[in-house]
């Protein structure tokens, strides 16, 4: 079996974390563990990006100041959803991973919610964590191209939809693009969220699809 995942530059004395405390990964690697679908051998370039995108999530997720971050190449770096708009690094601290990968759509405005409350919607929905994995690496470094699973059992309300305890999953095709200093310069994420939205909110295609509340 393989090691659990690695997310670098946590233990910054003066860290400024968003919620006044460094996180805590424990459940969310538990389940992690149990659920994955691939076993990355140690040192593999799949288990190197996974842990490298875990830590870019763990800064988006939890470090306010540019200062903290040291998984990007932060004069250059951008993400993207789909070829659409290119956010820069105040972007992602800013506005939050959630609403700059989700964006807006008939089920999800991500105008109306808030780097908090879209982490917050999130957390009470996938309540054990929201796992995340790297199925298949197509190329290595400077230009790293591959698929990734994420995925959560449905265990909160999900803005007025009863929980029902089922396991979501959305798949999706990531390039990274890094320097020598293996930073990330560009993410450019390619999915589809509105099947995984459909779910959320019980929604069934030809249906009337209810606007974003």
């Amino acid at each position: 079996m393989s090691a659990l995942p690695v997310r670098s530059f946590m233990d910054g004395a003066n860290t400024k974390w968003r919620h006044g405390y460094q996180p805590n990964y424990d459940v969310v690697n538990e389940k992690f563990m149990a659920e994955k679908t691939m076993n990355h051998k140690d040192g593999s370039l799949e288990q190197v990006v996974e842990n490298l995108v875990k830590t870019w999530e763990m800064e988006s997720s939890h470090k306010m100041d540019a200062a903290d971050w040291k998984s990007v190449d932060k004069e250059v770096f951008t993400i993207s959803l789909n070829g659409g708009k290119k956010f820069n690094l105040d972007d992602n601290i800013s506005i939050g991973n959630y609403n700059m990968l989700m964006c807006e759509s008939p089920l999800y405005s991500a105008v109306k919610e808030t780097n908090q409350s879209s982490h917050d919607l999130f957390r009470n929905v996938f309540k054990t964590g929201f796992a995340w994995e790297v199925l298949q690496v197509f190329s290595g470094p400077p230009l790293v191209s591959f698929t990734w699973r994420h995925w959560g059992t449905f265990e909160g309300d999900y803005k007025g939809t009863k929980a029902t305890g089922e396991t979501i999953e959305m798949y999706g095709n990531c390039v990274v693009k890094v320097n020598d200093e293996m930073k990330i310069q560009s993410i450019d994420v390619y999915y589809d969220p509105n099947p995984f939205l459909m779910k959320l909110t019980n929604w069934k295609s030809g249906a009337d699809c209810p606007m974003a509340k």
